[in-house]
């Protein structure tokens, strides 16, 4: 449960490599890095105690401390491109005092790529997970297309549905909405991370974000994308 003395902090993860965008979490968006989006975000959160980056490239931690965040130098053995989020927030919670660590804190990871998602969603999102009495929650974005009417093929090289045939002809509007999520927030206390093994995921409460919110940024089209969203949003 979410309570006043429960310390929360923010996880940004920024490696220096990149394969879509060279540099990426450097990118310069609308004037400035793509990673200050973030950061900004986080460090604008009425719900955020500690702000962290996460990277292996001194240019992003030296760019993290001109923002206000606190930077930690990651290792190499998890900043190539087969490094997994989970050894991401291990590492970070290996590196925190002990005295933190005993408090059970919060984890909000953010990843970079996210600009669109703001402090209000922040705010928003722990307001939803305190009023629940919830100690993890997810961003999600609803699934355009129903994975109910999608099909493997088997060994003999023929359509299997994955679920009941019948959802597989059903009208879009008689099937359940399903959702993804789109890596803008997740919140989880440590004790939780521990006891899954990784991010908690089932039984968490979804933070329900539009498609227009949840682009995540992986190619230069993705960012011409985001520009035009924040040049709207902006007059």
């Amino acid at each position: 449960m979410l309570s006043d003395r429960t310390p929360v902090l923010a996880l940004i993860p920024a490696r220096g490599g990149s394969k879509g965008i060279p540099r990426k979490n450097l990118a310069i968006l609308l004037g400035k890095p793509l990673l200050a989006f973030s950061v900004e975000a986080a460090l604008a959160s009425s719900w955020i105690d500690q702000v962290w980056v996460s990277s292996d490239d001194d240019e992003i931690l030296s760019v993290a401390d001109r923002l206000g965040a606190r930077s930690l130098k990651r290792p190499p053995a998890i900043a190539g491109d087969h490094a997994s989020a989970t050894e991401v927030v291990e590492h970070f919670i290996e590196q925190l005092p002990v005295e933190l660590r005993e408090r059970d804190p919060l984890i909000v990871y953010l990843q970079p790529t996210s600009p669109l998602r703001t402090a209000a969603h922040l705010d928003a999102a722990f307001h939803q997970l305190s009023a629940a009495g919830g100690r993890t929650l997810m961003s999600v974005t609803e699934c355009e297309k129903s994975p109910f009417k999608a099909f493997g093929i088997d060994s003999s090289r023929k359509l299997q549905s994955l679920f009941d045939e019948k959802l597989s002809n059903a009208r879009r509007q008689d099937l359940p909405p399903t959702y993804l999520p789109n890596g803008a927030i997740y919140i989880f206390g440590i004790s939780d991370f521990v006891e899954r093994g990784g991010f908690p995921s089932n039984g968490s409460l979804p933070f329900i974000m539009s498609a227009s919110e949840s682009v995540d940024i992986d190619t230069p089209d993705d960012l011409r994308r985001v520009e035009h969203i924040l040049g709207e949003q902006h007059g």
